[in-house]
């Protein structure tokens, strides 16, 4: 499948902080318009003197939107949001200083949901690179690499750059310094939330091949293995949003993709990715499942999951090699913790 967009969203002009003018005078105006914004360049703008207020503030409101501040209409109209409310009011007496309540509401709303936007999925994605010990130039390429950026960047220099500009939300939020205990990863990791996010996000192509196996994120003391969304799009994409089992199940036209509803399942579960030297998070690994079979995989007798798993199996057996992923019926029989019988 081509690629026809690039997902994740960095912004190279403005910081967290540099944002406040622009929100601050849309909290007071309640609905207002970017030309207004930058007709008020001396109080939307930290210098207070920019040669082109319009660029520069539509870009700041750009970042205030992609963080749940504001909203920009076609016709570039700009709200504040209920989160945009909130935020105005934690605010202190020195507007371009990010005050701890304000830096809280951030990081709560950015946590609650990882694939919020494509804003909030940038800074999300690095902040779990970090978290799970990427440093330097193989932080920034894998940076690139997960949010659809490893085309479009063409040197480290850029690399580095667009990573370094990340870096510094993340720090300016202080989601580093997070006590594990007020993660909320076990609700991103949620199954229910995961299949919701695979019908709101746009699909990713990642590169052919055998691709490295990624580190462990980190859940609160435990480190497991987490699988991008956007990679599962791209297997109900190539499905055509049908069930792989049995394309004579139907199911109903989700509200977020206008798609049919289908589930995305790992035939290998990401929790056996150590036992691989490859990533297993790629489309040849994941199934389109309606939630019927999907149910069936996990829950019905040994027979019937057998039954059901053989079949899965025998579909993707001869894709799995081309990512270097080797696997016999048995060990994934083993894996899912049921019999062998001696026809398999």
């Amino acid at each position: 499948m081509e690629e026809k967009f690039e997902e994740g969203q960095v912004f190279t002009v403005a910081k967290l902080h540099y944002i406040n003018g622009v929100v601050y005078l849309a909290a007071q105006k309640g609905t207002t318009d970017l030309q207004t914004l930058a007709d008020n360049y001396t109080e939307t703008t930290k210098s207070g003197d920019v040669k082109h207020p319009l660029v520069r503030v539509r870009t700041l409101a750009r970042l205030a939107e992609g963080i749940g501040l504001l909203t920009i209409s076609k016709d570039r109209s700009v709200e504040i949001t209920t989160l945009g409310k909130k935020y105005y009011s934690a605010r202190v007496n020195n507007k371009w200083s990010l005050s701890k309540s304000q830096q809280q509401l951030l990081c709560n709303h950015i946590l609650s949901d990882y694939n919020r936007t494509k804003t909030i999925y940038s800074i999300t994605t690095l902040f779990q690179l970090c978290r799970s010990g990427y440093v330097g130039t193989e932080l920034a390429h894998q940076f690139a690499l997960e949010i659809g950026k490893d085309k479009a960047w063409k040197s480290d220099v850029t690399y580095e750059g667009f990573t370094k500009f990340g870096l510094s939300y993340i720090k300016e939020l202080g989601l580093l310094e997070i006590d594990d205990r007020d993660l909320i990863l076990e609700d991103i990791s949620n199954e229910r939330r995961y299949q919701e996010s695979v019908h709101e996000v746009k699909p990713i192509q990642i590169p052919e091949g055998k691709l490295p196996r990624p580190k462990p994120r980190e859940y609160g003391n435990r480190k497991g293995y987490i699988s991008n969304p956007r990679i599962s799009r791209n297997a109900l994409e190539v499905a055509d949003f049908r069930c792989e089992l049995d394309q004579s199940h139907t199911t109903f036209i989700n509200k977020k993709s206008k798609k049919q509803y289908m589930e995305a399942h790992h035939l290998i579960p990401m929790s056996k990715q150590d036992a691989f030297e490859c990533d297993i998070d790629v489309p040849q690994n994941i199934l389109s499942l309606c939630p019927n079979c999907h149910k069936k995989i996990h829950l019905s007798e040994d027979i019937a999951k057998r039954d059901i798993l053989k079949k899965a199996y025998d579909m993707k057996r001869h894709q799995l090699p081309e990512r270097g992923i080797d696997i016999d019926s048995k060990t994934l029989f083993e894996i899912y913790n049921i019999p062998v019988y001696p026809d398999v």
